[in-house]
């Protein structure tokens, strides 16, 4: 199965088989990751770009040509549409997400580092832009072990990573507080809670078991005010966290304190005392 990180970067420095390059019609070069993987790569993908594709290539598609100079080695090249120029069928930017992973499956890369395609000058909307990537990548069957969802700031990182950890949740070693957060409450506060509990998970995805409960739940809180950048105190005003809310409406994005301190921060210290009795220091993987 392909695990999918995000990570803030420059898509160029990725040392990955393959990277994906969001191009133009022409696949001439041209400006934002176009232009960026052109000089970096230098002549030999322009070269490669005139012999593999005469006729430039069509919006959805994808293909591939030698990275040059670049640290990966090969440039899956994707057409991604043109919102800014009335381009606005989402299924065309879905394609150029399944067709870099089928190139990729064609060429033998197990590693690929993905821009958000069409989330620059071609304007489409970064939170449907960012759902397109993530749940495309999730359907769309593939020998590509390691995806890398790459963004050069940090504010669009920090919208794409709650994304990624919704689909792919990253794996959680023995004994750590991170398997604590492996299956999460059957009811949580609002919706922003839940991605607030895989983002911790995510935080405490390699960090050992304190000793007792009294230092689990300080460094819990401590993690969730820094990710929510507020103080989670008793209180039932919602706290809205613009990296979890995806656009979907009515109480997206917003985290509830007081279900954390009466409720999450509880169910976590019995499933330590649980874990601690059950297996010592080890927590059950079952």
């Amino acid at each position: 199965m392909v695990t999918v990180t995000a990570v803030r970067g420059d898509i160029t420095r990725q040392r990955v088989d393959a990277i994906v390059n969001a191009a133009n019609n022409a696949m001439r070069g041209g400006g934002g990751v176009d232009g960026a993987i052109h000089r970096a790569g230098g002549r030999a993908i322009l070269d490669d770009c005139i012999a593999r594709f005469p006729d430039g290539l069509r919006t959805g598609d994808a293909g591939w040509t030698t990275a040059g100079d670049l640290p990966a080695t090969w440039v899956i090249h994707t057409v991604g549409p043109n919102y800014a120029a009335g381009e606005r069928d989402r299924g065309l930017l879905e394609s150029c997400y399944r067709r870099a992973l089928e190139v990729a499956d064609q060429i033998g890369a197990r590693s690929v580092s993905f821009p958000l395609i069409s989330a620059g000058v071609y304007a489409w909307p970064l939170n449907d832009a960012i759902d397109a990537a993530v749940t495309t990548i999730a359907k769309t069957p593939t020998r590509v072990e390691e995806v890398v969802v790459v963004s050069f700031s940090e504010d669009t990182h920090r919208r794409v990573q709650p994304q990624v950890h919704r689909l792919f949740p990253p794996a959680t070693e023995p004994g750590s507080v991170g398997r604590l957060f492996e299956r999460a409450p059957a009811q949580m506060g609002m919706r922003g809670d839940s991605y607030l509990w895989l983002a911790l998970r995510a935080e405490f995805a390699a960090t050992p078991l304190p000793s007792t409960w009294f230092d689990l739940r300080p460094m819990v809180v401590q993690a969730a005010e820094g990710i929510i950048g507020a103080p989670l105190t008793h209180t039932d005003d919602p706290i809205h966290v613009p990296e979890f809310d995806p656009g979907h409406g009515m109480s997206a994005g917003n985290v509830l304190p007081s279900w954390w301190l009466d409720t999450g921060i509880p169910i976590l210290i019995d499933r330590f005392e649980a874990a601690r009795q059950a297996n010592g220091p080890e927590l059950s993987t079952q």
